[in-house]
């Protein structure tokens, strides 16, 4: 059973990727549509971008975690981030190229999977650690 503390994590993480989700699903959509770059492709590139964004609000806003150690810290996060992104891409990529599924709907579904995964991960191990 969750604890307080971790339930409020969890809410404050998920304010948090519901804000980077939009970002990456927003370039996605804008690379992929109007700079005609392939969404695998875009797909990597919002997804880079968002990484940074989600470190910045999870460690001041939500997190509030105080540690002057941010380059291991953002180290860390990038590297569980990495492992988040080969998921994502891999179900994006089987969803879209094998199901038939709409990029943009794709995109979410592999999202929401991998968002448990990256909260235990970095509530743990970049956050956990690293106070």
């Amino acid at each position: 059973m969750l604890k307080k503390k971790s339930i409020r994590l969890l809410i404050g993480y998920m304010t948090c990727g519901t804000i980077t989700t939009i970002l990456d699903i927003g370039l996605l959509y804008l690379l992929t549509e109007f700079f005609n770059i392939w969404y695998f492709t875009s797909s990597f590139i919002s997804y880079s971008i968002a990484i940074f964004v989600n470190f910045i609000l999870n460690k001041n806003f939500n997190f509030k975690n105080k540690s002057k150690r941010i380059f291991l810290q953002f180290s860390i996060f990038f590297l569980i981030a990495l492992v988040g992104l080969a998921i994502n891409q891999l179900i994006l990529y089987s969803l879209v190229e094998f199901f038939g599924i709409w990029y943009l709907l794709a995109k979410l579904l592999a999202t929401l999977t991998v968002i448990m995964f990256n909260f235990f991960m970095q509530k743990h191990f970049t956050f956990g650690l690293l106070t």
